[in-house]
C-alpha cells in the first residue's frame, strides 16, 4: 500500500506539482472560492456552516499547487463496508488534468472493501460513468429543509 500512498503524495502534471494531502482542511474562505469556481451549488455564504460540513467528515483528499487550493474530494466512511463521497470539486483552471480522478483513486485505493456512493451534480453527470462508476437505482433521499 507504501506505493499507491507515495503515487499520491506529488503528482507532475503538465510542468505543474499537485500535492495531494489528507492531513489538512482547508480554510473556510479557500473551500468557498473553489467552490463558486467550479459551480457547485453549496451554503457558499455561510462560511461557518461550510467549516463545520468539513470539519464534522472523515474523509477530505485535498489536491494543491503551492499554497492554492487545486482540489478536494469530501466524505465519509465507515472504513470497512460504506461510504458517501459529499464533495468533488476541481478548480476549471485545473480540470482535464486527471486531479478529480486522482482524488477519488485515492479514496478507493485505500479502502478497497469499502463501497462507496455519491449524488452527481447536474454538471458532472457524464464524469462519473467516464471514470467506470456504476449508475445505481435504488437510492432514497430525504430533502434538507434549508
Amino acid at each position: 500500500m507504501a506505493r499507491i500512498e507515495e503515487a499520491f503524495e506529488r503528482a507532475p502534471i503538465e510542468n505543474r506539482m499537485i500535492i495531494y494531502r489528507t492531513d489538512v482542511i482547508p480554510a473556510a474562505a479557500m473551500l468557498v472560492e473553489l467552490f463558486r469556481a467550479a459551480q457547485l451549488t453549496r451554503p457558499l455564504d455561510d462560511p461557518g456552516r461550510i467549516e463545520g460540513l468539513y470539519r464534522a467528515s472523515n474523509l477530505v483528499v485535498t489536491a494543491w499547487e503551492g499554497e492554492r487550493l487545486a482540489g478536494v474530494l469530501r466524505g465519509w466512511t465507515d472504513g470497512g463496508f460504506d461510504g458517501y463521497i459529499c464533495d468533488l470539486a476541481v478548480h476549471p483552471d485545473f480540470q482535464k488534468l486527471g486531479i478529480g480522478s486522482a482524488l477519488l483513486d485515492k479514496v478507493r485505493f485505500e479502502r478497497p472493501q469499502v463501497q462507496f456512493v455519491l449524488r452527481a451534480s447536474q454538471i458532472a453527470r457524464e464524469y462519473y460513468e467516464h471514470l467506470g462508476w456504476q449508475k445505481i437505482g435504488n437510492g432514497w433521499f430525504w430533502p434538507r429543509q434549508s
